[in-house]
């Protein structure tokens, strides 16, 4: 079964950044929609309620979003600028 999530919030955090990078969040954004983000790109689940997750986009650019699997929904919570990295514990697995 496939789900389609509704972008619902969140853009104003674009208005932040430069033109280049926001087309960078757009494809990432576009990616969650379609649910092909968990492949594309690194995801660290956040602490702080269900359904929260940090994709990382560029190698200085990450993406906090918000996902509602009851209602299909997803908001974009921020963005943050500084590097994510693998957490080296799971390099052994």
């Amino acid at each position: 079964m496939t789900v389609r999530l509704v972008l619902t919030g969140g853009m104003e955090w674009l208005d932040s950044i430069p033109e280049s990078e926001r087309a960078t969040v757009f494809t990432a954004l576009f990616a969650v929609c379609d649910g092909s983000a968990f492949l594309t790109y690194g995801v660290f689940k956040l602490g702080g309620g269900p359904g929260r997750f940090l994709l990382t986009v560029a190698p200085a650019l990450a993406i906090r979003v918000r996902i509602d699997w009851v209602r299909s929904e997803y908001e974009l919570l921020g963005l943050s600028r500084e590097p994510v990295e693998w957490p080296r514990e799971l390099d052994v697995l």
